[in-house]
């Protein structure tokens, strides 16, 4: 990833100087190394500056397509974060799943292009 991205494939975005803590960055390397994902966006807590040191990380991946089901997409994200010490929620989407929940105001996918902090852009 450029900051990180493998043979300049992506880019970890930093555009609202948020500062990222490293376990962060090393978790989506690895995601993006398995999954080469379109975006990778930080949502919740975390991403609203409301973060407490009981909150996790919430993570939303969109991937262009995937043969696997949402859960098995969600399983092998998670088996890449072993070892990184740091409470994530992975939640791992196609486009055409995370295109069609968009246009609805209350979906969580247009809540975390609202509110959520785009990571990585392919």
């Amino acid at each position: 990833m450029s900051r990180g991205a493998e043979k300049g494939q992506g880019t970890l975005v930093d555009h609202r100087e948020l500062e990222l803590d490293p376990r962060l960055v090393e978790a989506v390397r690895r995601l993006v190394e398995l999954f080469r994902p379109e975006r990778v966006y930080l949502f919740g807590s975390q991403a609203r500056g409301e973060a407490n040191e009981d909150s996790d990380y919430d993570l939303l991946l969109v991937v262009s397509e995937s043969d696997l089901s949402a859960y098995e997409r969600d399983q092998e994200g998670y088996r890449a974060l072993r070892g990184v010490r740091l409470p994530i929620d992975l939640l791992v989407f196609t486009r055409a799943e995370f295109e069609r929940y968009l246009p609805a105001a209350a979906s969580l996918a247009s809540t975390v292009v609202r509110e959520g902090r785009l990571l990585y852009v392919a």
